[in-house]
């Protein structure tokens, strides 16, 4: 106990220390930074603390453990979500699944593409718009993701593991309230 409480002192100092730093927005200084500061803010960066590069070593992290935990290179972390969204949500439109695994769409055109040739899903004519198709998974895709479910749900609880239960929770909750935050403007200011 003592030693989780020591641990989060030291994270919301870490947060405190390192958001003291940064920006709150583009074309606004560093708070107790002049306006001509960039120099001062690029000695003082720490970069492990910095969000986009924690973000792209946790993606590297999943990226290889996803190919050692699950042996497999036939379905892609993408691909398992597309699978996953199909199998428990039946045929839907590529719109709809965009939305679903968070895509944009012509990342998922392209990913549905490779997919239907390898038989992994199928395209049909929506019947309740004609003007767009529906996707679905196929026998063969089903069975490739029942293949990799169990070892992806390990992966999770392995990516996790340096976390406490408690932590776990509070670290995805975080996570997600990141990810589905609306996008801010951030575009320079016209005036600059």
């Amino acid at each position: 106990m003592a030693k989780m409480v020591t641990k989060r002192r030291y994270w919301r100092f870490h947060i405190r220390q390192t958001t003291q730093l940064m920006p709150t927005s583009a074309s606004q200084p560093a708070r107790g930074m002049g306006i001509n500061s960039a120099a001062a803010i690029a000695r003082n960066w720490q970069l492990e603390s910095g969000i986009g590069f924690l973000i792209r070593l946790l993606e590297a992290r999943y990226d290889v453990l996803y190919q050692n935990v699950t042996r497999q290179v036939d379905v892609t972390p993408r691909q398992f979500g597309v699978l996953l969204a199909l199998y428990q949500q039946g045929p839907l439109t590529p719109s709809i699944l965009a939305g679903h695994i968070s895509c944009d769409r012509n990342t998922l055109s392209e990913m549905l593409k490779r997919m239907t040739a390898r038989k992994l899903i199928s395209k049909k004519n929506n019947i309740e718009d004609r003007r767009s198709v529906q996707v679905q998974i196929t026998a063969k895709g089903e069975a490739a993701l029942l293949r990799v479910i169990p070892a992806a749900a390990a992966l999770q609880d392995l990516m996790l593991a340096p976390l406490s239960k408690e932590d776990r929770a509070h670290f995805l909750r975080c996570m997600l309230a990141i990810a589905k935050a609306p996008l801010a403007d951030a575009s320079p200011s016209s005036a600059d």
